[in-house]
C-alpha cells in the first residue's frame, strides 16, 4: 500500500524495486499535505523524477539566499527532520539536493518536492495541493 502512495505521490506507474524503507505521514487539514520518506539506488532517482516536470534547486546554506538563484530554506541545519512545515519521519539525513513540481493538475496551486542526501540514497517526497 505505502509503495503505491508514493508512486501516485510521485505521478509514476510503479516504484523501481530498489526503494525499501517506505514510512509516510499525513498532515494537510484543509490542503493534501503528505510526507513519505524512504531509502532507495541513487541510480533510480532519475525514474522518481519522471512523472512531473520538476526542477533542481539548491538549499540556502549550500552559497547563501542570494547566491546562485531560488534556494529552500530551513531554520537551523538542513535536514529531512527540521525541513518545512511537516512531521520527522523516517530516519533524520542531511538535505543536498533539492527537487521541485509544480503540476499543473492541481487545479488551485501546490507542488511536489524530493529530496535526497548527498548519495542520493536518502529520499523524501513531499506533497502539497491547495
Amino acid at each position: 500500500m505505502e509503495r503505491r502512495h508514493v508512486s501516485t505521490m510521485l505521478n509514476i506507474a510503479t516504484l523501481p524495486a530498489s526503494v525499501t524503507d517506505i514510512a509516510c505521514a499525513s498532515f494537510g487539514f484543509s490542503d493534501v499535505l503528505e510526507r513519505c520518506t524512504f531509502r532507495a539506488a541513487s541510480s533510480d532517482i532519475s525514474a522518481l523524477l519522471r512523472g512531473y516536470r520538476f526542477h533542481t534547486t539548491r538549499s540556502c546554506s549550500s552559497a547563501g539566499p542570494g547566491v546562485g538563484g531560488p534556494c529552500l530554506e530551513t531554520t537551523g541545519p538542513e535536514t529531512s527532520h527540521n525541513y518545512c512545515c511537516g512531521p520527522a519521519i523516517g530516519p533524520d539525513f542531511p538535505i543536498s539536493h533539492i527537487y521541485v513540481a509544480e503540476p499543473k493538475e492541481f487545479d488551485h496551486g501546490g507542488m511536489v518536492t524530493l529530496l535526497t542526501d548527498k548519495s542520493r540514497t536518502r529520499v523524501m517526497v513531499d506533497l502539497y495541493i491547495e
